[in-house]
């Protein structure tokens, strides 16, 4: 597969695959229960050898081969075996196949409430401590189940091996002919700068919204009117957590707003995402909400007369970004060499695969250096990435809150109130609605 393409499905499934995080116990809740059969946790895995077998989505082939290589050049003991679900089913496998007798020793985690509930997932606190691991607070919130089943703090069970995350796309080219010379800071210079690509005959901003592109930047501006965390405790179940707040209500009436303006296309219902990328990459519109699985399409379409920047914020300084893992990695309670998975999972966050990630499209995980890439673009991605991480302005996506929002709310909930038929209320009312319905 071409480099673009698996990006697209890596970004696809990033969002699909903690679509379960907060989900109701799915299949795995009645699978058979954990191995008691303990293995003394140890970093020593250089006596004898080991076969380690690794669970994935498909689309994500090509990084974890090049893991895998580099991984097994560092340990030649430890063989690992991948397999592959296709990404469209990937989630619904997920608790299936680690709560399975025989299990992967590695394996993609889709639904971190029924594994834990469980006991089919390793806990990784041991090891964490046994490793010195010390990754951002921002990249394992949503991989941390506390001993009431809460996702977001206690005990660590997953490491992600790559992040995702949206932001803005530009073309500088269209900008300069608008008389824009750098990136806007905050909503106010978002605003006026597509005022001024409008009046210049220039689309503002291409908008996927027939697939729930709008999203993007709907959660960005209630990120910067609400706060980061009132939205994150929603999307992961906090208790007492609601969507039902002025924030909600005010970027909803902004996108509608924006819309009426005519900042997008007229289009923007029917408009998906690879046809929305296709449109940007030939300069049909200054913006281009999006996420970083594009990276690779967008500069080779548009080399360095493309950019990418953080959603701003209300104020300069106060960017914001949704993201998550490309893969989020844990050891199946019933794996039989848990210490050389663990030695996988440690890998993860080394200065060789974070660039292995870079060089796959994606801001890697962990701290350190930035690893070094050609991509001017993903250049661009990687700096909003480090900026936003250390601010801890980043969520995880509203569209992972249930297991159906995406779904059943957001994608219907955003064309009704870019058609007029929602109000701002009503739309916000409607995701709060589809919320509580499944929780219950």
């Amino acid at each position: 597969m071409k480099k673009s393409v698996r990006a697209i499905l890596a970004g696809m499934s990033a969002i699909a695959m903690l679509s379960g995080l907060a989900a109701c116990a799915g299949p795995g809740a009645s699978a058979p229960q954990a191995s008691t059969t303990q293995e003394k946790v140890s970093t020593d895995v250089s006596k004898g050898n080991y076969n380690l077998t690794l669970w994935d989505g498909a689309g994500l082939k090509p990084i974890d081969d090049d893991l895998i290589a580099a991984f097994q050049k560092k340990y030649p003991n430890i063989k690992v075996k991948a397999t592959y679900d296709p990404d469209n089913v990937s989630a619904q496998n997920g608790p299936r196949v680690i709560s399975a007798a025989s299990t992967p020793d590695i394996a993609r985690i889709t639904d971190i409430n029924s594994a834990v509930r469980g006991k089919h997932l390793v806990n990784l606190d041991d090891y964490a401590k046994a490793y010195g691991w010390n990754l951002p607070a921002a990249q394992t919130e949503v991989y941390r189940v506390d001993s009431k089943g809460k996702i977001g703090d206690g005990s660590l069970y997953a490491i992600p091996d790559g992040v995702s995350m949206t932001g803005m796309y530009w073309n500088k080219e269209l900008a300069k002919k608008a008389g824009i010379d750098k990136a806007p800071t905050t909503v106010d210079e978002l605003v006026a700068d597509m005022e001024a690509a409008k009046k210049a005959g220039i689309l503002p901003m291409m908008m996927p919204a027939k697939e729930g592109g709008t999203s993007y930047i709907y959660q960005a501006l209630v990120t910067n009117f609400e706060g980061r965390q009132k939205l994150q405790d929603w999307i992961i179940q906090k208790d007492g957590a609601t969507f039902k707040t002025n924030g909600a209500v005010k970027a909803a009436q902004m996108i509608q707003d924006w819309n009426k303006a005519g900042y997008f296309s007229k289009d923007a219902l029917a408009l998906d995402g690879s046809t929305a990328l296709a449109r940007f990459s030939k300069g049909g519109a200054l913006f281009f909400p999006s996420g970083s699985w594009y990276s690779d399409s967008i500069f080779k379409a548009l080399g360095d007369k493309a950019g990418f920047f953080a959603f701003p914020g209300t104020k300069a300084g106060e960017a914001s970004a949704a993201a998550n893992a490309v893969t989020a990695f844990g050891i199946p309670a019933n794996s039989k060499n848990k210490n050389a998975a663990a030695a996988f999972l440690n890998f993860l966050h080394s200065e060789q695969a974070r660039q292995i990630a870079v060089n796959n499209g994606y801001p890697a995980v962990g701290t350190g250096e930035r690893p070094e890439t050609g991509n001017l673009v993903l250049k661009d991605i990687l700096t909003a990435y480090d900026e936003v991480v250390k601010s801890g302005n980043t969520t995880d996506y509203i569209n992972n809150a249930t297991a159906g929002m995406q779904a059943s709310a957001i994608v219907p909930g955003l064309q009704n109130l870019l058609n007029g038929t929602y109000s701002a209320q009503k739309f916000v009312d409607s995701l709060q609605s589809q919320y509580e319905k499944e929780l219950k």
